[in-house]
Parts: structure tokens; C-alpha cells; sequence
């Protein structure tokens, strides 16, 4: 069943004291049945995707710190917001870092974040960013392949990013999406993911 894109969205800056009682609604779970794992030789680590059952579900709590993110957005639909948003731009390689990206659970598959992330893309090319890049855990692989579908690629990962936190079984991957073209790896992108 293909869900209907909204036509009555809304994206607009995020603001705190209006905004984060109703934020706090969005539900940030995620239910997989597949994650990814490493597999480490003694000179290459490799990214595979493994099924798991029974399936896993994770909840992101959000942290509202505006310390991390300097620009933020929301998403409205039907008075209620239903997706957000939280970037900051790094001035010395011009990095767009997205410190939270939800489209509340029942909303998704309907266009939604595609329309926010195209929203703070031109917003981050009006400020001279030359990529956007996200961090997300291993266990998230719907959110990996929703990234893939907005033009991102794996760019790394980090085993050790999560120790002595919660999150300790779980590892970091990295994607990236290029505003400029930049370079083209030997070997593609890394289509190993």
C-alpha cells in the first residue's frame, strides 16, 4: 500500500518554547529485523548486513541541547508536528552535521523526511555547506536504508563510539551526502554497506 504524500506539510525553524512539549510526542522507534554487524581480519574491517530474529526495536530519546545544533525545523501536518530536524555547520570543512532526523512512526514512507531534508539541504547550501553527514547505531537499518534513498553513503563507522554508554552493544555508522560532486572513490562509493 503506497501511503499518500501530504500535501498540507509545513516545514518551518523550530521554536523551543512552543515546540518541545509537542516534539516530545513524535515516536522515534524504529522495529528491524535485520543490523549490521563487522566483521574484523587482521588489515580490513567489512560491514554486512545480518538478519536477526526475533526482530529488535530501539527508541531515540531526544534531547533537546540547542549547545550541539545551531538551526532546526519542524514539520506540521494536520496542526501537529509530526518530523524533526537539528543541524549545525562545522566553518572549517564545511560539514553539515544532523544531530537529530525524525518523522514521527506513523507518519513515514509518506515523503516527509524527504521534503525536511531537502528543506535543510538548500538551507545548508545557502550557507556554504558542501556535504551533509549523520551519525546513526548499527541496529537502526531502516533508518540506513531511508538515508541511502535520500543520497547518502556509508563514510565510516566507529566500534568504540558507544562504550560505558546504554548503547554499548551497539557501534556508530557514518554516512555522508555530497552538495558539490567531491571525489569519487577508486572502488564506487562504499556499496559494501
Amino acid at each position: 500500500m503506497i501511503k499518500a504524500m501530504p500535501q498540507d506539510l509545513l516545514i518551518r525553524n523550530f521554536d523551543p518554547l512552543h515546540d518541545t512539549a509537542a516534539l516530545m510526542m513524535i515516536d522515534t522507534s524504529f522495529t528491524s529485523d535485520y543490523v549490521y554487524e563487522v566483521a574484523a581480519t587482521p588489515n580490513a574491517l567489512r560491514l554486512y548486513a545480518k538478519p536477526v530474529a526475533p526482530p529488535r526495536t530501539k527508541h531515540y530519546s531526544m534531547k533537546i541541547d540547542e549547545e550541539l545544533w545551531t538551526k532546526a525545523y519542524v514539520a506540521i501536518e494536520d496542526d501537529m508536528i509530526c518530523g524533526f530536524m537539528a543541524t549545525q555547520l562545522n566553518s572549517w570543512n564545511r560539514r553539515m552535521v544532523i544531530w537529530h532526523f525524525y518523522v514521527d512512526l506513523p507518519r513515514r514512507g509518506r515523503g516527509i523526511g524527504r521534503r525536511m531534508m531537502d528543506h535543510a539541504i538548500e538551507s545548508g547550501r545557502r550557507l556554504g555547506a558542501s556535504h551533509f553527514w549523520i551519525e546513526t547505531s548499527n541496529l537502526n537499518y531502516p533508518g540506513i536504508e531511508a538515508y541511502r534513498r535520500l543520497g547518502y553513503s556509508l563514510c565510516g563507522f566507529d566500534t568504540a563510539l558507544y562504550r560505558d554508554t546504554p548503547a554499548e552493544q551497539e557501534f556508530a555508522i557514518y554516512m555522508a551526502r555530497s552538495l558539490t560532486g567531491g571525489r569519487k572513490r577508486e572502488n564506487g562509493d562504499a556499496a559494501a554497506l
